[in-house]
């Protein structure tokens, strides 16, 4: 039932992300890993206002972030998991994304992009050279959310009996998923395609993976670069949600003209059935919202959008897999 506290909470919900945000720019959650801190001990370390600060630590209580027993404030049960800058599974990459400056001042445009039909910037996700997506490849630990690993796994049984296993990486980004794959196969090479200034990101997670040797890359956009090969497996994962699904059809119909005969498509996104409903299923739709308003005709496809395009660009056999800790949709096709 929506009620009058129901529409004041989603219409002061920007109250949450700016305090996350700015806990997380200050380091916050760092100074009370060990033990309960006082406010001002935590202001004297953070060199910052300690009223102001007691206002923010109050606050990130209220939110359930923190909690507090008497001067002490501490981290909630499990923030420790997420919320210091030492945890493996730190969520601040995702925080400094999510809560980016492009993606707040998108959805102040919504109301125009609704009008329009499609986003209303002048820099948006497909503007070239866009910073963002360089913040996006550096800023992995978050993203990797099972996909990459579920996806290595269903390919491992193929690439065993291939002579070659050289892999196309589409809008490789962070490289991750190519990453993933060539850890497992040591006969992999990836060649990782994306924008001249994502690269070098994708090359300096290459070298932390120990993998900068089995890499190569192609500066260029996807839909005009000249893409090499042909390939074993192309890998296009987290892109197809940008466009419509005649552009989208069109770039998968150019990828499968560099795969071998036999060779795989690899592709991954956010999905839903079609007649989902979004009451039960809202992360899909909730993405479609900021697709709207960063891309002109993006948004997050039907797994039957998916099986149509892949069997439209000449690949046959599509079969999809999710994961526990998978947050999207895997599909691999066969080259006809």
């Amino acid at each position: 039932m929506i009620t009058k506290q129901t529409l004041h909470e989603i219409s002061r919900g920007y109250l949450k992300t700016a305090m996350l945000r700015t806990a997380i720019d200050l380091r916050l959650f760092d100074t009370m890993v060990d033990a309960p801190a006082d406010s001002g001990a935590i202001a004297t370390t953070l060199g910052v206002d300690a009223r102001a600060l007691r206002i923010l630590l109050d606050g990130l209580v209220a939110i359930g972030l923190l909690t507090k027993a008497g001067s002490g404030y501490r981290l909630a049960p499990g923030g420790e998991n997420y919320l210091p800058t030492s945890s493996p599974q730190y969520f601040g990459g995702a925080v400094r994304l999510g809560a980016s400056d492009w993606e707040w001042d998108a959805q102040k445009r919504l109301t125009d992009s609704v009008r329009k039909g499609g986003t209303v910037l002048d820099e948006h996700y497909l503007t070239p050279d866009l910073d963002y997506w360089e913040d996006f490849a550096e800023h992995t630990t978050w993203f990797n959310n099972g996909a990459a690993d579920l996806l290595a796994d269903q390919l491992m049984p193929w690439a065993k009996d291939r002579e070659s296993v050289d892999v196309l990486d589409v809008a490789c980004s962070h490289g991750s998923y190519g990453f993933a794959f060539a850890r497992r196969e040591p006969r992999a090479r990836i060649w990782g395609l994306d924008w001249p200034n994502v690269l070098p990101h994708t090359r300096r997670n290459a070298e932390r993976s120990g993998l900068a040797d089995r890499l190569e890359l192609i500066p260029g956009d996807m839909f005009s670069v000249p893409l090499g090969g042909p390939y074993d497996l192309v890998l296009l994962t987290n892109v197809l949600h940008h466009f419509a699904e005649e552009t989208a059809t069109g770039l998968l119909e150019r990828l499968s003209a560099a795969v071998k005969p036999g060779g795989r498509i690899a592709v991954v996104g956010h999905t839903f059935p079609e007649g989902a409903d979004p009451a039960r299923t809202p992360m899909p739709f909730l993405f479609s919202v900021s697709m709207l308003v960063q891309t002109h005709d993006g948004e997050t496809h039907s797994i039957q959008t998916y099986e149509r395009m892949l069997a439209a660009s000449g690949f046959t056999g599509t079969r999809r897999y999710t994961g526990p800790k998978a947050q999207h949709t895997v599909f691999i096709a066969e080259k006809a």
